[in-house]
């Protein structure tokens, strides 16, 4: 028996039905969830959300996956079904790759013009009263997290046009050009 998976944006649901598996990467790496995984519940980094619908039907490319490019979120998994909750994202299909290169041009610009990076390292929280007289917990910053709290920082809009571009095809994950658009 397959998985239900869906994937879900505030305007709209961009996949819904039967699944051999669900790919994406949370704070803690990739992940595949497979029919009758155990319960999940976590955070989604940007990335490329791979879903291979069952017997390849409706899939966008050679492989028959439906891919996203997805700028953070959460996914659920319970009771057979995988719900992925995305802030923002976009089918591959829909994606405009010109678009999508410049923003990861005006990104990496803005990065090398100095524009203060927000590193993942380890971050103190800010006192509050009620925390006044207790010792402060180190706080860390995950690039999910900053992705989620943090949308605007150059390196967070670089990594979103690096998923774009990814799951339209023209990049690796790596990084490298693979291809010119076909769009």
């Amino acid at each position: 028996m397959p998985t239900h998976a869906e994937l879900v944006t505030p305007e709209r649901i961009l996949y819904s039905g039967a699944a051999e598996f669900v790919v994406l990467r949370t704070d803690g790496g990739e992940i595949m969830f497979l029919p009758h995984h155990a319960d999940f519940v976590g955070a989604v980094d940007i990335c490329v959300v791979r879903i291979a619908p069952v017997g390849g039907e409706g899939g966008e490319d050679e492989t028959h996956e439906v891919r996203a490019a997805m700028a953070g979120g959460f996914v659920h998994v319970a009771d057979n079904r995988v719900t992925v909750l995305a802030s923002i994202a976009e089918l591959a299909g829909e994606i405009d790759v010109e678009r999508a290169r410049r923003a990861l041009q005006e990104a990496e610009a803005a990065e090398g013009e100095g524009a203060a990076p927000v590193p993942g390292a380890a971050a103190a929280p800010e006192l509050t009263p009620e925390a006044e007289g207790h010792e402060a917990e180190e706080v860390v910053s995950s690039s999910t997290m900053l992705a989620l709290l943090r949308p605007d920082v150059p390196e967070v809009r670089a990594r979103r046009a690096r998923a774009r571009l990814e799951a339209a095809g023209v990049l690796e994950a790596s990084g490298a050009s693979t291809a010119a658009p076909t769009h």
